[in-house]
């Protein structure tokens, strides 16, 4: 980075030759200087100098030459009386000889034409100056005698008339482009913000697909029917042709935009393409400098930025003869730029031609089919005849055929990560506290940050959500609003769906003003219709992507039952629908050609849930599925909708009392009568509906589902826990754990500790301590689940100690969990164990990482698996070979017995009275789905052996999903 600061003083013959201004001239100059880093003075001839000065950040040294400038000013008029011309200019110029000349050559011209007693700033340090120091400035403007363009200390006035390229600058930078608006949330506490986009914008990932196509003609035939939106399949193999494809490559957005001239950028709805190209906008208009310490490139110094579908529509009211260049002069002049829209399209003309523009065009697919192809080719053809500039474009990924931008990639904005998350939910906090306090309070912010982000974290269902920038816009705000995320996940999904419906059409817009408003009505558009296509799509569609014909017919029955019109009305209906809720809305979303879905799957089952609660029908579908997994979701959205949304907590009350008390009958009452699945359903139930559900029920509820955790193998009650864990419902449990810690039963006792603690981390260093003092080994091993989660201090250190306990099933586990808290101490973990000379753990160890080997089929195989594999294939380590050898047959006649065992020879194994032989059939159960195979299993759920009926337990849980029993329907009563 370069800034150049040319100083010329006045001075007459007689005060050339006094000495002593001369040296007062200098020396005033010269502290200046001393007062930066790396700054070179060097005086060019009497009473003419330049100041140099290099930096990393441009935006800073710009504002510091800035800053100089005002000095120099004031000490040669104030402290010498003599008249000045000054100029400033900063520019990249890296190592670059011919760039650093421009910039020299650039401030000289400044210098030349500036008044006396005046400061010509170039408008890239004009622009990247703090909002009260521009105030100071009058805007850029033409000097006299020169056609360049520059700022001026103090203000004057202009005698060149309006300067269009500042108008265009400011535009940009006024609130409609440059303040995100957040609207249409029915929050209770505050009215939503509108926040700068600098303060929440967060660098995006992309993929680079593949350099775009010429876009493909169609035949009026295709168009017919269904446009480029349905027969992509007839255009998939000449669309290979043209395509020259680029291996993938994920990198941060400004890698992208350093690496290639033009880009095309592809993403789902809501993934922030407008959002994207907004924040270029912004930064371009901040000048070469901004953009440089934003991404780390520069850029042509005059961004256009325009929403393509407004660019269709003035051209279809001007003429399919317009130019690219006519219709941009035109939706620019309607924004109030320039007074003579001729004028402004000279300008751009020109601009155009010098390569002085980053061209910026948003929405590439919000197009009418029938016109896309025509509207790409003119795009196009734009692109061909001003190469020189650079061009960024968006659109959704369905609709889209491909754009040829000269040196241009498609890139694919990725769903965010982790870490992009928690940056903007900071972000976005920090932003907010100062917007509504009118000053920082950024430790305040945090905090509140950090109750978001564990609530994200902690829910699958809404972490998954949070990857979506506008998802995660919205809970971040109702969350700001509120102080939390609504107590209940139905409420903050009925606020999203209700804004994605009412208002998002508004939201999404390049500029705040600008279109007509696009919604669907919430209660009269979207509860019945939606709630019945999402119904029928769960229903017929468990992918969640229909087939148009059948979403169009779905939509059309719904109209037709509400409205009462004809058939033919009501699929012209449908068809208008489905472009609002696709195109505009985009709640529902093109996921293929000719195949749509919801925007998440999220969106479908809550809608599905309404859908149920629409039709009255609700109860009855739930006791039809109760069991179904692929139904859990949508059953517990329409309790919690019934109880919070809907207000019915005497409905909800007997709802969830005839779950507690359901029985099944005939194959399916193994489901209620041995796995006692009603019990978790209640639970999960009850968690939704919250406070509506009476405490006498909610305990009763919390007592039964506590002794069902206990008595149930974990890796079947913790996924079920953790599902529950974060709600006010779990709040009730671990008063029931802890008076079951003290049971006769000692499996009983380890696992309401275990509980414990993860409804409870504060009790878990207490817990680890008592646990190992126990006697029975089953509750000490609860030491090492604990410990594996590294909730406690020195976590690592005591699993190594009882690496070399005596008890075979604790120095294993607590191996097994240093493997999966710690992958880095596998090696020296196996050193322990084959120090202590461990043959029993050894053995396990080898018949794991078999099992793992075996069942790999191509995948990568775990580290614990190579390190396991290494050792035994290794002479140095003998004792890791004999063992493996013993383990070889072992495996070897469990991979016969899965393949060549028939059902019949399994249920004779089940009722045998070897316990290994029984164990052994258990384990080769895993794939079959033989129905009569579930009455041997079942007595074995009740063995006096722990290990068998714990076994058993999980396997009969695992064949009932895998036999499908949720799915047959239920036997009728007697």
């Amino acid at each position: 980075m370069l800034a150049v600061i040319r100083v010329r003083a006045v001075l007459t013959q007689d005060e050339v030759t006094s000495m002593v201004l001369r040296a007062r001239l200098y020396a005033g100059i010269h502290y200046i200087a001393q007062q930066f880093e790396e700054a070179d003075l060097r005086q060019m001839d009497a009473g003419n100098w330049s100041l140099s000065l290099r930096g990393a950040n441009g935006p800073d040294l710009a504002r510091k030459a800035f800053d100089a400038a005002k000095m120099v000013r004031e000490r040669i008029l104030v402290d010498l009386s003599l008249p000045s011309h000054i100029a400033v200019h900063a520019a990249v110029t890296g190592d670059d000889d011919s760039r650093r000349e421009q910039t020299l050559n650039l401030c000289e011209r400044l210098q030349a034409e500036v008044p006396e007693n005046a400061i010509a700033v170039s408008p890239d340090v004009y622009r990247v100056l703090e909002d009260d120091v521009r105030r100071t400035l009058s805007p850029p403007a033409h000097l006299a005698g020169d056609e360049v363009l520059a700022a001026q200390f103090p203000p004057q006035p202009s005698a060149h008339g309006e300067n269009l390229w500042e108008e265009l600058l400011r535009d940009l930078t006024s609130p409609a482009v440059r303040r995100l608006h957040y609207v249409g949330f029915r929050l209770q506490k505050k009215e939503p913000p509108s926040l700068d986009i600098f303060d929440v914008f967060v660098m995006p990932s992309v993929e680079v697909r593949r350099r775009p196509t010429h876009s493909v003609e169609l035949s009026s035939d295709l168009l017919r029917d269904g446009g480029l939106d349905a027969p992509i399949g007839q255009l998939t193999e000449s669309l290979q042709q043209a395509t020259t494809y680029l291996p993938a490559q994920r990198m941060a957005f400004e890698q992208a935009f350093q690496r290639h001239h033009s880009l095309v950028v592809l993403g789902d709805p809501g993934s922030g393409k407008t959002t994207l190209l907004r924040w270029l906008a912004v930064v371009g208009a901040g000048g070469p400098l901004a953009m440089h310490a934003a991404l780390g490139s520069t850029a042509p110094p005059l961004p256009l930025l325009a929403s393509v579908g407004h660019l269709a529509q003035v051209r279809a009211m001007l003429g399919a003869s317009t130019s690219v260049v006519e219709a941009l002069a035109h939706l620019f002049h309607s924004r109030g730029i320039a007074r003579d829209e001729a004028s402004l399209r000279s300008f751009l003309e020109v601009h155009l031609q010098q390569g002085d523009c980053l061209v910026l065009l948003d929405g590439l697919d919000e197009v009418r089919s029938e016109a896309r192809a025509d509207l790409m080719r003119w795009l196009e053809d734009f692109a061909a005849r001003y190469p020189q500039n650079r061009f960024i474009a968006s659109a959704r990924q369905v609709g889209y055929v491909g754009l040829a931008l000269p040196g241009a990639v498609e890139v694919e904005l990725g769903a965010f990560e982790d870490e992009q998350v928690r940056r903007y939910v900071r972000s976005f906090h920090r932003a907010y506290r100062q917007w509504e306090e009118g000053h920082p309070d950024d430790a305040t912010a945090d905090r509140e940050s950090e109750r978001l982000l564990t609530a994200l974290f902690a829910n699958q269902r809404l972490h998954e959500l949070s990857r979506n920038p506008f998802i995660l816009a919205s809970m971040a705000l109702i969350h700001r609003a509120e102080g939390q995320l609504p107590r209940h996940r139905v409420q903050a999904y009925e606020i999203f769906s209700r804004t994605l419906c009412e208002t998002w059409g508004q939201a999404r817009r390049l500029v705040a003003s600008e279109g007509e408003e696009a919604q669907i009505r919430y209660e009269e558009e979207a509860v019945p219709i939606l709630g019945r296509l999402a119904l029928e799509m769960h229903r017929q569609w468990p992918n969640g992507v229909a087939p148009e014909g059948f979403v169009i017919e779905t939509l059309a029955t719904a109209l037709q039952e509400r409205d009462g019109i004809s058939r033919e009305e009501a699929v012209r209906s449908a068809r208008e629908f489905l472009h609002r809720a696709g195109k505009d809305v985009q709640i529902l979303m093109e996921r293929g050609p000719g195949r749509w879905g919801f925007l998440h799957l999220t969106f479908q089952e809550f809608f599905a849930a309404v859908g149920l609660h629409a039709s009255e029908s609700f109860a009855e579908e739930a006791m039809v599925h109760l069991f179904d997994p692929r139904w859990e979701e949508v059953l517990r959205l329409g309790v919690g909708y019934m109880a919070l949304v809907q207000k019915r907590p005497e409905a909800t009350r007997r709802f969830i009392q005839q779950i507690m008390n359901h029985r099944e009958s005939g194959i399916r009452q193994l489901l209620t009568d041995t796995l006692r699945k009603q019990i978790p359903m209640a639970a999960l139930f009850a968690a939704e509906a919250g406070e509506a559900l009476p405490n006498a029920l909610q305990s009763k509820i919390a007592e039964e589902f506590s002794h069902w955790l206990c008595t149930m193998p974990r890796a079947i009650g913790e996924g079920i826990l953790k599902e529950i864990h974060l709600s006010e419902f779990a709040l009730r449990i671990p008063a029931f754990l802890e008076g079951l810690s003290t049971s006769g039963k000692p499996h009983i006792r380890a696992n309401a500790l275990l509980y414990i603690c993860v409804l409870k981390p504060e009790e878990a260093a207490r817990i680890v301590a008592l646990t190992l003092e126990a006697p029975e080994a089953e509750i000490r091993e609860v030491a090492t689940a604990i410990l594996a989660q590294n909730i406690i201090p020195d976590s690592l250190a005591t699993l190594k100690n009882l690496l070399t306990n005596k008890t075979r099933s604790l120095n294993t586990s607590a191996a097994f969990a240093i493997f999966s808290r710690f992958p880095n101490e596998i090696d020296s973990t196996l050193d322990i164990i084959q120090e202590d000379g461990n043959q029993a753990a050894i053995q396990t160890m080898i018949f794991a990482a078999s099992l793992d080997s075996d069942l790999a089929q191509g995948r990568a195989k775990s580290k614990l698996t190579e390190a396991v594999l290494k050792r035994c294939e290794g002479s140095e380590y003998p004792l890791w070979s004999r063992a493996a050898s013993t383990i070889h047959d072992s495996v070897l006649a469990l991979r016969a017995s899965k393949q060549d065992e028939p059902p019949t020879t399994l249920v004779d194994m089940l009722k045998d009275p070897n316990e290994t032989t029984r164990l052994s059939a258990i384990l080769t159960l895993k794939d079959l789905r033989d129905l009569d195979l579930i009455e041997p299993l079942i007595p074995l759920t009740r063995s006096n052996s722990r290990l068998e009926a714990q076994t058993a337990m999980a396997e009969l849980w695992a064949f009932s999903l895998r036999a499908g029993l949720h799915s047959l329907p239920p036997e009728p009563p007697n």
